[in-house]
């Protein structure tokens, strides 16, 4: 064997290395890539599980956000028609009381007789007996925020007039007895 056949040997061999070398980082780059390739599916895979999970949740908050928002509707209608109940019972009720104080509605005419006396005594819950005694100037008294002591003094009329919002000079004469009669017609319902 000649230096040329040494030589083209050694070349022969070093290509055969690099051919080989070459053939394995092919086959190393082709497992990577395979490798890589079954990465990517695998992600792909759970992303698509992840968007089925996040689009199932999401479907399952909607669905129950509706439901809540369903019940709440329900429970609102429902408030609301017993409150129109309510509120029916109670104009009946007021109705009611208005038909049964008609007796007791007053002229506004400024004569505090027996009539309106018995009217004030039906309203503050004293014996109806028309008589302007001391268990009624009490209960008057106690309205207004007077010393209730059954004596129906200046103070008294001062402070029945401050009550009724008219002039204030401790004299209860028609001007105050208008007042009180309307206030009395208004807490009859009228």
């Amino acid at each position: 064997m000649g230096l040329f056949d040494k030589f083209k040997s050694k070349e022969a061999k070093a290509k055969e290395a690099a051919e080989a070398k070459l053939a394995e980082e092919k086959k190393a780059a082709e497992a990577a890539a395979e490798k890589a390739a079954i990465e990517a599916k695998n992600v792909a895979r759970k992303v698509a599980a992840a968007e089925a999970k996040a689009k199932e949740e999401a479907a399952a908050a909607a669905a129950k956000a509706k439901e809540e928002a369903e019940a709440a509707a329900a429970k609102l209608k429902a408030e609301a028609e017993a409150a129109a109940e309510k509120a029916k019972e109670e104009l009946k009720i007021a109705e009611a009381k208005k038909e049964a104080n008609k007796v007791f509605k007053l002229a506004v005419d400024g004569d505090f007789g027996p009539a309106s006396i018995k009217t004030v005594q039906h309203l503050l819950g004293c014996k109806e007996d028309g008589i302007c005694g001391t268990e009624t100037i009490k209960a008057i008294q106690k309205l207004v925020g007077a010393e209730a002591d059954g004596i129906w003094g200046t103070q008294t009329s001062k402070a029945l007039q401050k009550f009724l919002g008219v002039t204030v000079d401790g004299v209860a004469g028609p001007e105050t007895f208008k007042a009180l009669q309307k206030w009395a017609n208004k807490e009859l319902g009228f």
